[in-house]
């Protein structure tokens, strides 16, 4: 009978040890977030911003249990306040917040980093203590782009001046243009500031105005090639190209052949949505961002595309690549050193 009692005690302790392990509430863990804060001037630009939501997008199909947050801040002192926001919240989720602009700079330096997340700041050249920054090195490609268009005279078309990126090209382009050619380079400035990424219809207007000033003015001569640093404003200058057939534009950013084979000779593309994928699955699976990192020619995220359907004035789009990459790769390794 003892015994009995024994094994009935120890079957019912049992039974509440289990009855007890089974109300206990289970602790899930909370879903990773990611914040994006895009640049001011917004997506639908068909070219470089769009190349980075393509990447952020693509991220999220592949993981849809990241929360995803897209905001559009209304100017740069809005993306501040968000961003302070967020540095300040509290959370027990994985986060992290894209800023998905250079102009972005300024309202993140000098803040510490936050106490559970991080953050990435895109295309710039600046170091953020606490934070992560890269950039994709433009002169090696745009040297590049600059010799395979020695049979032009070349205009570098800028949204604005002072820009780093955009001053890198133009020299890199510059340079390249200037080792293989003889012929004129000029250089046009669509605005005074970051305007100039998005005035589609005003840069339609600006090179009707501006072209009919260069062909009266007796500078003008063969065959006219652009190499825009526009932006958002890049759709301005193909609509005027449908007024005008007599120009030749460079792609950029994405490759723009289809856009108009006759007129495109090669398109220099810059992958943002390559790194943005490598930099968001490392932060999934748990890997450290780098401080600061640096993408040229040699990588997989810059890149010049020639227009095999172009074949205006016999010009081997193919053919120029080949001959001149080496050089642009180290031509470019020299520009890093200065």
């Amino acid at each position: 009978m003892r015994h009995y009692r024994i094994y009935s005690l120890l079957t019912v302790l049992l039974l509440l040890l289990s009855c007890g392990k089974e109300q206990q509430p289970k602790q899930e863990t909370a879903a990773p977030e990611l914040t994006v804060l895009i640049g001011t001037d917004g997506y639908g630009d068909g070219s470089y911003n769009d190349t980075m939501l393509e990447g952020i997008l693509s991220f999220s199909e592949d993981h849809p249990d990241v929360k995803l947050t897209l905001r559009q801040p209304e100017s740069i002192a809005d993306a501040g306040k968000r961003l302070d926001e967020w540095l300040a919240a509290e959370s027990s989720a994985d986060r992290a917040i894209i800023l998905a602009s250079n102009s972005y700079e300024d309202i993140l330096r000098g803040k510490t980093a936050p106490k559970n997340g991080r953050v990435l700041i895109l295309e710039t050249d600046d170091v953020f203590p606490g934070h992560s920054s890269y950039i994709i090195r433009r002169y090696g490609a745009s040297w590049l782009c600059g010799a395979m268009s020695s049979y032009f005279t070349g205009i570098i078309f800028k949204a604005m001046d002072g820009n780093d990126m955009i001053e890198e090209s133009a020299r890199g382009f510059s340079d390249g243009f200037g080792a293989v050619s003889g012929n004129k380079l000029y250089t046009w400035t669509l605005a005074d500031g970051p305007e100039g990424f998005a005035m589609r219809d005003s840069t339609y207007r600006f090179v009707y105005r501006k072209y009919e000033e260069f062909y009266t003015s007796g500078e003008y001569f063969g065959n006219i090639l652009f190499f825009p640093l526009l932006g958002g404003s890049l759709p301005g200058l193909f609509d005027y190209s449908r007024y005008n057939g007599f120009i030749h534009i460079a792609g950029m950013d994405v490759d723009c052949t289809a856009i108009n084979p006759a007129i495109v000779p090669y398109s220099l593309c810059v992958n943002n949505h390559l790194v943005l994928k490598m930099y968001l699955e490392d932060w999934l699976s748990g890997k450290s961002w780098p401080e600061h990192q640096q993408f040229g020619l040699e990588s997989e995220f810059v890149q010049v595309v020639p227009n095999p359907q172009y074949t205006f004035a016999n010009q081997d789009m193919v053919a120029l690549n080949k001959e001149f990459y080496s050089q642009a790769v180290e031509k470019e390794k020299e520009y890093g050193k200065e």
